[in-house]
């Protein structure tokens, strides 16, 4: 069989999944990402101290916003950063998706 690999890292899945669902608790994102709890927490506790993501307690849960700014200007790989890379993938979808018949 063969091996299982995410083309995202595991601090990119736990962003993504972020993205989608702000109010996730840590182990909803564990179950998420398939990921473990305490892997969860480690990646979320770096990620605010690097200044990507900001946690605000409301009543019993946590509420994660994304800090945009710095997460897009985060280099990805030499110069590219995320922004570029995600203007790079959007066009090659927008390419694809005029290629492809009605």
């Amino acid at each position: 069989m063969p091996k299982k690999w995410n083309f995202l890292s595991n601090y990119g899945l736990v962003l993504t999944h972020l993205f989608q669902n702000p109010r996730a608790t840590l182990r909803e994102i564990a179950r998420g990402t398939d990921l473990t709890e305490r892997a969860v927490y480690q990646i979320v506790r770096e990620l605010e101290q690097s200044g990507f993501i900001q946690k605000k307690k409301v009543g019993r849960r946590n509420i994660y916003t994304i800090d945009e700014p710095t997460l897009f200007s985060f280099p990805v790989y030499g110069t590219l950063n995320v922004a570029q890379m995600i203007t790079a993938l959007r066009r090659i979808l927008e390419e694809r998706r005029a290629q492809t018949p009605v």
